[in-house]
Parts: C-alpha cells; structure tokens; sequence
C-alpha cells in the first residue's frame, strides 16, 4: 500500500509537469502574429487644415482658507510639543 502511494505521487508530479509542458509548447507554436502598423496622419492643425485654438488667459485663483479641511495645524504642533490646549472662547 505504501508503494502505491509513492506512484500515485511520482504519476501525479509527472502527469502536471507534462500538461505544463505541452501547453507551452502549443503557445509557442501558436504566437500572435505581429501587430499591423499603420502610417502615422499628421496632426490636422499641423498640416493647417484646422486653425490652432487661441489659448484662454489662466482664471486667477481662489484666495485658500486658513483651514481648508477642518484640520488645525497649530492646535497639532502645540499637541506635539506637550502644550496645554485651552478651548476657544
């Protein structure tokens, strides 16, 4: 019985390395063929056929909240440093 399961082991191993195997080598000999590469069009604006678009001046930006998201960086650093942290009045 001991042997048996030996071979049963050793067939197993062999039966997985040769589907491994001739997968592979099906794969191999089945490669995509390469891809078609087609002339590359000039850009329509390049050739003038379309006029280059003019170009909008930058819109000025938005003064930024002192605390955009809720979270207070003094409060943290005065934590940090072992500040006693008063509440606001």
């Amino acid at each position: 019985m001991r042997i048996l399961r030996s071979l049963f082991g050793g067939v197993l191993v062999l039966v997985s390395t040769a589907i491994v195997a001739f997968v592979s080598a099906d794969r191999i000999a089945h490669l995509a063929p390469p891809a078609v590469v087609r002339a590359a069009q000039a850009e329509p604006s390049a050739t003038g056929s379309l006029p280059l678009p003019v170009k909008a001046a930058p819109a000025p930006k938005a003064a930024v909240p002192s605390i955009p998201n809720g979270f207070d960086t003094e409060r943290l650093n005065a934590l940090m440093r072992g500040d006693p942290i008063l509440p606001r009045r």
